[in-house]
């Protein structure tokens, strides 16, 4: 793994898996956006997957997600982050997707000491489709709020 040895123990805190949890709402069902499938806590599914799961097994599916959401934010950074900065950005890194977290100015200007560019860099990942979205909005203040958290 990459990253630094000083976030090698982060792990999302309860704050962080609120707003995801909030964020992504729980269907127990499958339901469709953006060309995919989605299930529990936004939970891509791949076919073949269930089309039902238990709220244990959503919170399962989520926990794991995380997991590689915060492996991936942990690489990217290159100096220490506190919880709240953590947890923020592996909230954006699970709705983003990494790849989208990657490009993002917020690693970008974190890495670079500018931790207030940073966190206004959150409002810059409000649209889908080129449309800015409310919920997104939200998201994002709730993050950006989380990460300015001492």
């Amino acid at each position: 793994a990459g990253g630094i040895p000083e976030n090698a123990d982060l792990r999302i805190n309860q704050a962080g898996l609120d707003i995801i949890k909030a964020s992504e709402g729980l269907r127990l069902e499958a339901y469709s956006a953006g060309g995919n499938s989605f299930i529990g806590y936004g939970h891509m599914r791949l076919p073949g997957d269930p089309t039902t799961v238990t709220e244990a097994e959503a919170e399962a599916l989520l926990r794991q997600d995380v997991q590689i959401a915060e492996e991936g934010v942990r690489v990217l950074l290159t100096r220490p982050a506190t919880g709240n900065q953590f947890s923020a950005m592996v909230s954006l890194a699970y709705n983003l997707g990494m790849g989208g977290f990657g490009r993002s100015d917020v690693p970008a200007k974190f890495n670079e000491g500018d931790i207030q560019g940073a966190a206004d860099a959150f409002r810059n990942h409000n649209r889908g489709g080129g449309v800015v979205l409310e919920h997104l909005t939200e998201r994002r203040e709730k993050e950006r709020e989380l990460f300015l958290t001492p």
